[in-house]
């Protein structure tokens, strides 16, 4: 038996064809990117790893006599406050890491307000570490300087987003550098939100690629785009599917866009499926940073559009191709994203070697062993 466990969601939604969208929105945490660094913490992770959730009861979690790790996203910022799950966690008394906490800003890197409830969600947390050491793996410098600023800085360090590993491979980048000399074909565009209105001509401008070249328009979240992709505009509310509409495709008409829908519009509730759809694809874009990341994990070549400090930070902390959203806030051609695309295989393996190797320094940290997944690519 391993002597961690994970506390969070499944890494995969089994059976999730005959489940309501609500129900396997809910599964995956209301964003189906959330599966990515999931997946990714049960390959790192030496053994095979239980999975319970967040609300689980502390007396069950204390049962299991083993130390919970969280895969965390972008908890901290104004968007969310975490103070009952704080409360909840007071009563745990078994030892907790958390892997991949991040904050939620504006592109230029200003410090968010955190609210008490989240700070003290966080401190319970680091109250918790195994053998005292820092506990808390935090996405980059931005989100550990909002730690810092709060009090809690020395309590993380910086390890990177987990589904940086979702490929063993240690020769990773030098495989997507050459294959980024084809002649791009198909791409997969990494949809984004259709309240994200200040980069509609954006997405515009990508959703239009897949009528030249065909390919997929893959969605994580919120829900109406996650009921489109699985076939179901026409049980959307009207306003709802106008507000998708006018997002993603503003140039169609309603019937229009949900043949287009059909066509196009996927979700995946399995990470290797959606990393086995991204191979047949020859460029990914779009403003989810997990979106992208599987694709590049896949060996895919892929430029990551962002639009926020969450975006701006793990593509700089993991050399993830990126280009600012306001540089191209009009549209960009595919020949111009394409030449974005600035990317060194040799230097991006060497990075993620680093990383890995500090990520595996902070689990030995925390009394946690390292699975030889990890450790092939450290070595690589």
């Amino acid at each position: 038996m391993s002597r961690t466990f994970i506390l969070g969601i499944n890494e995969a939604v089994d059976g999730s064809a005959y489940l309501t969208t609500k129900a396997v929105y809910d599964l995956v945490g209301h964003n189906v990117g959330n599966l990515a660094f999931h997946y990714a913490v049960g390959k790192i992770l030496e053994g095979p790893q239980d999975s319970l959730p967040w609300h689980t009861d502390p007396q069950q979690l204390n049962a299991m006599r083993r130390i919970g790790v969280m895969p965390c996203a972008n908890q901290l910022g104004p968007h969310a406050d975490y103070g009952r799950l704080a409360e909840r966690f007071s009563s745990i008394g078994i030892p907790l890491v958390a892997i991949g906490l991040g904050a939620q800003g504006g592109s230029d890197y200003g410090l968010p307000e955190v609210p008490a409830g989240t700070l003290n969600w966080i401190r319970e947390i680091a109250g918790r570490s195994p053998l005292g050491n820092p506990n808390i793996g935090v996405r980059g410098a931005y989100t550990l300087k909002v730690l810092e600023a709060n009090g809690l800085g020395e309590r993380a360090t910086v390890t990177g987003c987990p589904s940086l590993f979702l490929n063993p491979d240690p020769a990773l980048g030098r495989k997507i550098e050459q294959r980024a000399s084809r002649t791009i074909g198909r791409v997969a565009i990494a949809a984004g939100h259709q309240k994200w209105t200040q980069l509609g001509a954006i997405e515009l401008s990508l959703t239009r690629l897949l009528d030249r070249l065909g390919g997929s328009y893959i969605v994580q979240s919120p829900i109406e785009m996650v009921a489109l992709a699985r076939g179901e505009a026409d049980t959307l509310p009207e306003a709802d599917l106008l507000e998708c509409r006018d997002y993603a495709r503003p140039d169609l008409s309603v019937e229009e866009f949900k043949t287009w829908s059909r066509a196009y519009a996927r979700a995946f509730f399995n990470i290797s499926e959606w990393m086995e759809h991204l191979r047949s694809v020859d460029f990914v874009v779009g403003t989810r940073i997990h979106g992208v990341m599987l694709g590049l994990q896949a060996g895919v070549p892929g430029l990551c559009i962002a639009h926020d400090s969450r975006t701006r930070e793990m593509c700089e902390t993991m050399g993830v191709p990126f280009v600012m959203a306001r540089e191209i806030i009009k549209g960009a051609s595919l020949d111009k994203l394409r030449g974005r695309f600035v990317f060194d295989g040799a230097a991006f393996d060497q990075h993620r070697s680093v990383l890995a190797g500090r990520l595996d320094g902070f689990l030995q940290s925390n009394d946690i062993a390292s699975s030889a997944w990890l450790r092939r690519i450290i070595a690589g």
